[in-house]
């Protein structure tokens, strides 16, 4: 049995995407497709525009067989972190091929970064900035690649990478470009793009959108309810980061209290990270916690009746969680707050839809 892992956000699903998954699929001769999906928060620390089970829907639709889960505390960090813990949570399932979109769509350049890299003496963290600290010059696609390619190699993995070209657009396209493709960017810039970028189930769910500004308010409650002190003890707030909150009362809306936290030092999607920890209260203590360990289960968003199947063979070698509760596990208590606290926001039965089971198409 041939199992072929993709690694998505869905922010939101569109052509691109569909695109992606066509290819895959017609040129790996999968058996078992497998995605391992961020939640309802992404690598950026983005609130996704559908929570994480609309969007399960929509992957199942599209000829995904079987969804995953990646756990906020394991995407919402860096690109070498999140692209770790989606490798080996894809390596949990055995899956055989790794395929992923690329700008330049050659494994090679991968393999060279890998080999200076390896060449350094003195490995440098990757905390501030990982393209000026490896010398890493890649678009943000391949970027992403390169660290799936390293996490594979320094894991001894047995899958193998595959790369299909991007197409029409680029990451980073604030607007369309091509009348059939765009980015996921200048989608969640201009949401009118949905009924011309996306497929139709997912555009018919124009109701279903989480508008991120609605968290603003409950944003700023949280910052100046806290003590200092304890602000401080939240993962991702830095020494002197706790002093400018405060300012958050000064500001009328979510993205220009962000903008005026960004700095050389501090970029706009670090700083975004942050806040979706401080609006969850997630210390630093619980990511040490949970970082001490390996992920050692896997947490079913979603699945086809072959999808189903497959969980059916493996799952007397795997801790696998098809529907959750408190207690279960410290990373999945964090995943069930973040879904009482959208649940009271946006009214939208989240945290029910974590208890009831799988999405099933």
């Amino acid at each position: 049995m041939k199992i072929v892992g993709l690694i998505v956000e869905y922010n939101p699903l569109h052509n691109g995407h569909i695109h992606h998954i066509n290819e895959v699929k017609a040129r790996s001769n999968a058996d078992l497709l497998v995605a391992v999906m961020s939640s309802s928060f992404t690598m950026r620390g983005d609130l996704s525009l559908f929570n994480k089970f609309e969007k399960t829907k929509q992957a199942l639709t599209s000829g995904i067989d079987l969804v995953i889960e990646l756990p906020l505390v394991y995407s919402i960090e860096r690109a070498d972190i999140f692209s770790d813990n989606a490798v080996k949570i894809l390596n949990l399932l055995n899956v055989n091929e790794i395929w992923i979109g690329s700008e330049n769509n050659d494994l090679s350049i991968y393999e060279d970064y890998y080999k200076k890299e390896n060449e350094i003496d003195n490995k440098e963290d990757y905390s501030n900035s990982y393209k000026n600290k490896s010398n890493i010059d890649l678009l943000p696609n391949d970027l992403l690649g390169y660290f799936y390619f390293k996490s594979i190699k320094n894991n001894n993995f047995n899958i193998e990478l595959k790369t299909i070209k991007r197409i029409n657009s680029n990451y980073l396209d604030e607007k369309p470009s091509d009348k059939f493709i765009t980015s996921s960017l200048s989608i969640r810039n201009d949401i009118s793009l949905l009924d011309e970028y996306t497929p139709k189930y997912v555009s018919d769910n124009k109701n279903n959108i989480l508008d991120e500004n609605n968290l603003f308010k409950y944003l700023k409650y949280r910052i100046l309810s806290t003590d200092i002190k304890e602000l401080k003890d939240i993962f991702f707030v830095d020494e002197g980061l706790e002093n400018k909150l405060e300012t958050i009362k000064n500001y009328p809306d979510l993205n220009s209290f962000i903008n005026s936290l960004v700095s050389k030092r501090y970029t706009k999607t670090r700083i975004k990270r942050m806040l979706v920890y401080i609006l969850l209260n997630i210390k630093k203590n619980d990511i040490n916690e949970i970082y001490s360990n390996d992920i050692d289960f896997i947490r079913v968003l979603g699945y086809s009746d072959n999808g189903k199947n497959y969980l059916s063979e493996i799952k007397k070698n795997l801790n696998i969680y098809t529907n959750i509760k408190e207690g279960i596990n410290k990373a999945l208590d964090i995943e069930l707050k973040s879904s009482k606290i959208l649940d009271a926001i946006y009214n939208n039965d989240l945290f029910k839809l974590e208890q009831k089971g799988p999405v099933k198409i």
